[in-house]
């Protein structure tokens, strides 16, 4: 049922939907250290350190993430990690990616405390 034209299509709109707001989630992250620039707490070579590991590190860890992981596994990963509600996935394709949500789901220990995230996984929950 997943091999569907129409659900192909579904799914590379939801896996790009989440990577959209996992990189979003990042770079909010990310605009917190143009405030500590701004407000004088880290000086300009500081941030632009941090842009450049952001670039290096987070950046290109999700599009890694979601370039080489089949839109599928992408959109189960990003069920478990709660990037998606499963109220955005119809039900037909939700049904058919079940055993692999619970492989992700298993994978990051159930459901993680905010505490428990590490930035830099694209695996990790949203806030």
């Amino acid at each position: 049922m997943l091999e569907t034209k129409a659900n192909k299509r579904k799914l590379r709109d939801l896996a790009g939907l989440a990577y959209k707001r996992q990189l979003g989630d990042a770079l909010a992250k990310l605009e917190k250290e143009f405030a500590r620039w701004r407000s004088g707490e880290i000086d300009p070579f500081e941030l632009n350190h941090r842009i450049h590991r952001f670039h290096d590190g987070a950046s290109r860890k999700l599009y890694n993430f979601y370039q080489n992981l089949p839109p599928y596994q992408a959109v189960a990963s990003a069920i478990a990690s709660h990037l998606l509600d499963r109220t955005e996935v119809p039900a037909e394709i939700l049904a058919e990616l079940e055993p692999i949500i619970r492989f992700f789901d298993e994978r990051m220990g159930g459901p993680a405390d905010e505490e428990d995230e590490d930035e830099d996984d694209p695996g990790t929950q949203r806030n």
